[in-house]
């Protein structure tokens, strides 16, 4: 077990994906909320995955933009309905042809070990991606979407996750994009949004798992990365 993560993962029942997810964008992100809150050290670990609705995921810094609102309403109108999600990093837009993980636990010491937490996320979706035959790498790509250090990549060259991370009082949320399936209208709409808000994206760097995985499909892809990250995350 990997301490960072706290003994209740030792616990965790099998997992399924939920596609899609039953709820909306903001409904998701208030449920995250919410069990974070109502953590105690008793409580279960909650592990999640799940292919969601059309979603415009602000961050709270996005909220304060100027051209917030602007690009909200441009984001609605294609579709991808916003909710305002707790964790730091930049606009994130996906639909359907991704796979969201959010695992909430119990920690005594929640804001240790932050980076262990990001490091150990990250590497068992390289290892889940590897298994596919990708070559997937943890490290941030120049010009891609919500960059961050511990965003896992195929090749140094597209971005297939994005990782974030909340601390709560009694414990910590850990959450991943992951891209599955090419999507034009989630790229189109994260290009222009990027742009009406002045952030460098190069749209180059945007890729999905079945893209470099051609023989996998959207749902074996899903049900094998719940797999690896439910084994990893018991230890």
């Amino acid at each position: 077990m990997n301490p960072a993560f706290g003994a209740s993962l030792q616990v965790l029942g099998e997992v399924k994906v939920e596609e899609p997810s039953p709820l909306s964008p903001a409904e998701d992100m208030a449920r995250v909320r919410q069990t974070l809150s109502g953590l105690t050290q008793q409580s279960a670990a909650s592990l999640r995955f799940y292919r969601p609705q059309a979603t415009a995921a602000f961050s709270p810094r996005d909220t304060s933009h100027p051209a917030h609102a602007a690009v909200m309403a441009m984001l609605e109108a294609r579709g991808f309905r916003p909710g305002e999600r707790g964790a730091g990093g930049q606009l994130a837009v996906y639909d359907e042809s991704a796979l969201v993980i959010d695992l909430v636990a119990p920690h005594p010491e929640p804001r240790e070990n932050t980076r262990d937490r990001y490091r150990h996320f990250s590497g068992l979706m390289v290892k889940a991606f590897s298994q596919l035959g990708i070559d997937a790498r943890m490290g941030e790509v120049a010009g891609e979407y919500c960059p961050g250090d511990y965003s896992v990549n195929a090749e140094g060259r597209v971005k297939l996750a994005g990782l974030a991370q909340r601390i709560g009082k009694h414990g910590y949320h850990m959450g991943a994009v992951i891209s599955v399936a090419p999507s034009a209208a989630a790229l189109a709409a994260v290009t222009d949004a990027y742009r009406m808000m002045d952030i460098p994206f190069t749209p180059s760097t945007f890729g999905a798992i079945t893209d470099l995985a051609p023989s996998v499909s959207v749902s074996e892809a899903c049900a094998h990365i719940a797999n690896v990250m439910t084994e990893g995350l018991r230890g």
